[in-house]
């Protein structure tokens, strides 16, 4: 089953365009560092051994994400097997082709595919080692979530989940007074060097941005719309029936005693994680993907329940089916979103299309105008120009105050000669003030309108930017 599904998402991941995130991650596999503003190297690295093996091409940039996807179906249900059973296994593996966010996860190449698979991988690793004083699987505990970490950090979390399970299972709490307890954190502080190493040597920004990102640099207000939101959010990229089978099995139906150790291992794999997000989305709402780690647990734990519950809960194999059917349905239709007719801007395939077409139209006004390089407004849009643009040249953004992703520390536009010109693209009409004090002309040169199979997509505008000033060094 997961060979036919790999087998056909490395023909589907073609069809797409790339992803404002994939494209940037792509730029950043350009400039290979121990670790970047706001993500770990550990994208970036995997894009760049696929484009070495098959070159800058859309298969080259998401070829590890369907393998990635196809190894960690087969590391659930080793997982879960271990866990439980294969008939568990079996129906654990059912549920994640029928989540919208891992069938879209298993395509795309983002952090979490690598987050997903290390996650699995380090608590197949933590499983094995609570039961044998050898180091070697806590060891690959502790490499799995550090490497995992240099994906997303959120995979670093999984170290506190091991030790809220030793804590909460009375045989395993001895485990706090053995070496290999902490060789396994020793290991996963080697992996996550890299990353120490880069921040230290550049004022410790991504603990600013992380602290940004989740709403904690500002003053906490308690938001019963945020938190709708981020729920709301998990039931719709879960799938809302499949979401709500997780959550409903968090509580019961009771299984047989000999799968005790087995729930209470599930239950601390996915608690601490999804309760951290729902504590951070009552002040302000987490994207919907923050939590995707945590599901690995969810799913088995749905699908333990499902099969292994006695007579008297039916109604759970009943509403397993449901569920199950519905997801399939919503994740084939999120395969080709055409059909719905959706207005523009509600299409979550509208992010892939167009930027060819954006990025056809700003070289030919470059040619006709002759400038120096590009700009654009938003680092997403920057990284797809980067990848559309003909000979692929790095695409640049104004100048910032304070550091708000990779392009405010790659070198700008202002190292040009002075006289320089350039082509600004935004998809907005908004010209920065900085553009205007950095050239002694900025006008509006064209627009356009993308279309997918006749449907517009958002409007882009073009700017000639003229004639470069000189711009003393920046301290």
């Amino acid at each position: 089953m997961l060979l036919v599904v790999t087998l056909f998402r490395l023909w589907y991941c073609t069809t797409l365009g790339l992803l404002g995130d994939e494209a940037y991650y792509w730029v950043c596999s350009r400039h290979l560092d121990l670790s970047y503003f706001d993500k770990g190297p550990g994208a970036a690295a995997t894009i760049a051994v696929g484009t070495h093996l098959f070159g800058e091409t859309v298969f080259g940039i998401r070829f590890f994400a369907v393998l990635l996807s196809f190894a960690t179906g087969l590391s659930l249900f080793a997982l879960a097997r271990m866990l439980f059973s294969a008939r568990v296994a079996w129906f654990s593996v059912l549920l994640t082709l029928a989540i919208p966010l891992f069938a879209v996860g298993s395509i795309l190449m983002t952090i979490d595919p690598l987050s997903v698979f290390f996650w699995t991988l380090a608590a197949i690793a933590f499983w094995k080692a609570k039961e044998t004083p050898s180091l070697g699987p806590w060891l690959a505990a502790g490499a799995f979530v550090g490497i995992g970490g240099l994906a997303k950090y959120t995979n670093l979390a999984e170290l506190f989940c091991f030790a809220f399970f030793c804590l909460c299972c009375a045989e395993y709490r001895s485990q706090f007074r053995k070496p290999q307890f902490y060789a396994m954190l020793g290991a996963s502080l080697v992996f996550s060097l890299p990353v120490l190493i880069w921040n230290s040597r550049h004022g410790w920004i991504t603990v600013e941005h992380l602290l940004h990102r989740g709403a904690l640099d500002g003053g906490w207000h308690f938001s019963p719309v945020q938190l709708s939101l981020f729920l709301g959010g998990q039931a719709g990229v879960i799938s809302p029936l499949i979401f709500l089978g997780i959550v409903s099995s968090l509580f019961g139906p009771r299984l047989e005693p000999k799968y005790r150790v087995s729930i209470r291992f599930l239950l601390c794999l996915f608690l601490p994680l999804f309760v951290f997000y729902i504590v951070l989305s009552t002040n302000k709402a987490g994207q919907a993907n923050w939590a995707a780690p945590a599901y690995v647990a969810g799913v088995i734990l749905f699908a333990a329940r499902w099969t292994l519950s006695g007579p008297d809960a039916r109604w759970i194999k009943r509403f397993g089916v449901v569920a199950v059917i519905l997801g399939l349905l919503e994740t084939v239709a999120l395969h080709n979103t055409h059909w719905l007719h959706l207005p523009p801007g509600r299409d979550p395939l509208d992010r892939a299309r167009g930027f060819d077409l954006v990025a056809r139209k700003a070289s030919e006004l470059s040619a006709k105008e002759e400038t120096q390089c590009f700009i654009a407004n938003k680092y997403m849009l920057a990284s797809l120009l980067s990848f559309y643009l003909p000979g692929r040249p790095d695409t640049l953004m104004p100048p910032t105050p304070k550091v708000t992703n990779q392009y405010s520390i790659w070198p700008g536009y202002r190292t040009l000669p002075s006289g320089s010109s350039a082509l600004y693209v935004s998809d907005a009409l908004k010209i920065p003030k900085v553009l205007r004090s950095d050239f002694s002309e900025v006008k509006l040169l064209d627009r356009i309108i993308p279309t997918d199979g006749g449907r517009p997509l958002k409007e882009h505008y073009f700017f000639l930017c003229r004639g470069l000033r000189s711009i003393p060094p920046q301290p």
